[in-house]
């Protein structure tokens, strides 16, 4: 039994014959009554009594009509809700995103919050792979690197630069690497293969294999270690502009090896994304690569 069948059904009752709801609905008078043998079929039971002259409800055919009427009223009252709640900038937004990229967003988030006071933000701030994404819920995944799933949608929103580094201290005490291959022999700190995207290292498109002392998964922790002379770090310009300025890590190779990576807003689909998600996605994008430019040209 499908809902546009009821609703057609109903059109039939109210406009008092097949011909006029026909007119009504803009459908040919055969289709119209097609649609209500089939009705009537699935239901097992003769809803009109038809004549030459005139239509009638049967004793069925009239519980069923309000019924129908019950029904589509909740339905249309129903999609009154759901298109308020699409276009209505209330309600929870819960975002995935590692720490380090929040710190980097919090104004923009702060001012997000600001001008839609009915909008409660859920962050979660845990690394979370993509892998394991597919079936949570969650409006909003700010991620680095390449999406792994394509059922995802990516929408880039800025490139940050990645970068080697390591404390003053630690250079003094084991020496300083003169190339990619030299890191073999120095204790490093890699981020958990959780995201493939910046676990590798780069060197002019291929990639390093290390054995790091320190395996982690919060960029803020690796940049912590760093400082206090744990190893060799890679970690986005952004995360250690202050250490740089302040001389508590020192740039390797000068900056040859330098290299980009996306940050994206990943959601599940294209289709009906809330506009609540499209306000913080339009913030970010729009005040975000500013800001990192701005960051990773103070240190250069």
């Amino acid at each position: 039994m499908k809902l546009d069948d009821m609703e057609l059904f109903v059109q039939v009752v109210d406009q008092g014959s097949f011909t006029k709801a026909a007119e009504f609905c803009e459908l040919p008078k055969s289709t119209v009554s097609r649609r209500i043998r089939d009705l009537e079929q699935s239901l097992k039971s003769r809803l009109l009594d038809r004549t030459t002259r005139s239509l009638h409800l049967t004793e069925v055919g009239e519980a069923f009509y309000h019924k129908v009427r019950l029904i589509l009223a909740e339905v249309e009252e129903t999609e009154k809700e759901i298109a308020q709640k699409q276009g209505d900038y209330s309600g929870k937004l819960t975002v995935y995103a590692p720490d380090s990229i929040l710190d980097l967003c919090i104004d923009h988030v702060t001012q997000f919050c600001r001008d839609y006071p009915d909008i409660s933000l859920i962050l979660h701030c845990a690394p979370q792979p993509q892998n394991l994404m597919t079936d949570k819920r969650f409006d909003l995944l700010l991620d680095i690197g390449t999406p792994a799933d394509s059922s995802f949608i990516a929408r880039p929103l800025a490139k940050l630069t990645f970068g080697y580094f390591a404390s003053p201290e630690f250079l003094e005490k084991f020496g300083s690497p003169k190339t990619p291959d030299d890191l073999n022999k120095f204790d490093t700190i890699a981020m958990t293969a959780a995201n493939s995207n910046i676990s590798s290292w780069h060197f002019n498109q291929h990639e390093l294999t290390l054995a790091p002392k320190c395996i982690v998964d919060s960029p803020s922790v690796i940049r912590s270690l760093a400082v206090a002379g744990q190893g060799i770090c890679c970690l986005p310009t952004v995360l250690v502009a202050a250490d740089l300025k302040s001389h508590k890590l020192i740039r390797l190779f000068n900056g040859e090896y330098e290299y980009k990576l996306t940050l994206y807003g990943i959601y599940h689909s294209r289709r009906f994304v809330p506009e609540k998600v499209k306000l913080l996605l339009d913030d970010v994008e729009t005040l975000l690569q500013p800001r990192v430019d701005s960051i990773e040209g103070g240190v250069i």
